[in-house]
C-alpha cells in the first residue's frame, strides 16, 4: 500500500503527490503547477535521496496540463540527485504538449522519459524485457489454481512448461481466449479443456450434471478465463506490466484453432486435476 509523504494540500490547486510503493517512489504531477509552489514541493524530496536506502523514482505526468521552466529545472536537479545515488528517475505518460516544451527548451535529452510504467520498471531492473518468463507466467498459474478451487471445488497442479510449435491448434475441445493488451506488448492467454474435463468442472461449478457441451455451459469457459485473467492482471500490473481490461471469447469443437494475434513465443502449461487435464497457453510479443 502506498504511503503518502507529501503534497500540495495547502494549495487550492493541488499539483503533486509523493508516495512510496514497494521499491520505488512515485511522484504524480497534475494540472499546471505554478512556480511559487516549487519550494513546498522540494521540501518533500529529501525523503527520497537522503535516507539510508536509495530508491528509484517514477514521475507520472498523464494529468499534467503544462509545465514551466522553473519546474523543469527542479526536475533536472532531482534527476541529478537521484543519479548520484546510482538509482534512476523516469517520467512516464508524458503528454505531447509537455514533450514539445522539453524539446523547445532543449532538455528533451536531459530529462529521461519512458512511455509506460512497465518500461520504467525495465530500466529499474524490476521487470525483465523478456515477457515469457517465470515472473510473467506465475500469476496466471496461481490465479488458475485459485479460481478452480473456489469456483469449482477442484484442486489443480501445474505441470512442466513447454514451447508450442503450432500456434493455431489448441489441445482441448473448448477454449476460453482473452487478449493481452498493454502500451508495450500484446498477446493472448488461452485456457483449453478436453470435453470430459470441461463437463466435469462445469458440473461442479454449476451444481448440475452435464453430459455434452451446449450453449449454456460454453459461457462457463469465458467466465473462468475472465476470472483467471482478472486476478493475474492485478498481480502483473502491480509490477508495472500495464495490462488493460479485455473481454474473453470461446472457441469450441474437435481440433479447433485460433489465429494468433502475435508472432511471439507461445508456451503451454498442462494442469492435472482429479477430473482430467487441461492446458493454459500464453503468447506475447514485445
Amino acid at each position: 500500500m502506498a504511503n503518502n509523504l507529501a503534497g500540495s494540500s495547502d494549495f487550492e490547486n493541488k499539483c503533486w503527490e509523493i508516495s512510496k510503493t514497494g521499491e520505488y517512489y512515485t511522484i504524480k504531477l497534475s494540472g499546471s503547477p505554478s512556480g511559487d509552489q516549487i519550494a513546498a514541493f522540494e521540501q518533500g524530496l529529501p525523503e527520497i535521496y537522503n535516507g539510508p536506502t536509495f530508491y528509484n523514482v517514477v514521475i507520472h505526468c498523464g494529468d499534467l496540463g503544462d509545465i514551466s521552466l522553473p519546474w523543469v529545472r527542479s526536475l533536472i536537479s532531482l534527476q541529478k540527485k537521484i543519479q548520484s545515488t546510482n538509482k534512476h528517475m523516469r517520467l512516464i505518460n508524458v503528454t505531447p504538449t509537455v514533450v514539445a516544451y522539453f524539446k523547445q527548451q532543449g532538455v528533451d535529452k536531459t530529462i529521461p522519459i519512458c512511455p509506460t510504467l512497465r518500461d520504467a520498471m525495465v530500466v529499474f531492473g524490476m521487470v525483465t524485457k523478456k515477457l515469457i518468463d517465470v515472473e510473467f507466467i506465475n500469476p496466471f498459474l496461481t490465479a488458475t489454481m485459485h479460481v478452480l478451487k473456489i469456483q469449482a471445488s477442484t484442486s489443480s497442479t501445474a505441470g512442466k512448461l513447454s514451447m508450442k510449435q503450432d500456434k493455431t491448434k489448441h489441445l482441448g475441445d473448448i477454449s476460453g481466449v482473452i487478449g493481452l493488451v498493454s502500451d508495450s506488448f500484446n498477446g493472448s492467454v488461452v485456457i483449453s479443456f478436453p470435453e470430459d474435463t470441461f463437463l466435469k468442472i462445469m458440473s461442479r461449478m454449476l451444481g448440475e450434471t452435464y453430459t455434452e457441451i451446449n450453449q449454456e455451459i460454453q459461457d462457463g469457459a469465458a467466465e473462468l478465463t475472465n476470472m483467471i485473467f482478472g486476478q493475474a492482471k492485478v498481480a502483473l500490473n502491480s509490477k508495472g506490466y500495464g495490462l488493460k481490461t479485455a473481454i474473453p471469447s470461446v472457441v469450441s469443437g474437435k481440433n479447433h484453432s485460433v489465429q494468433s494475434v502475435t508472432n511471439g513465443p507461445q508456451v503451454v502449461i498442462p494442469f492435472e486435476t482429479d477430473v482430467g487435464q487441461f492446458y493454459i497457453e500464453i503468447c506475447t510479443s514485445g
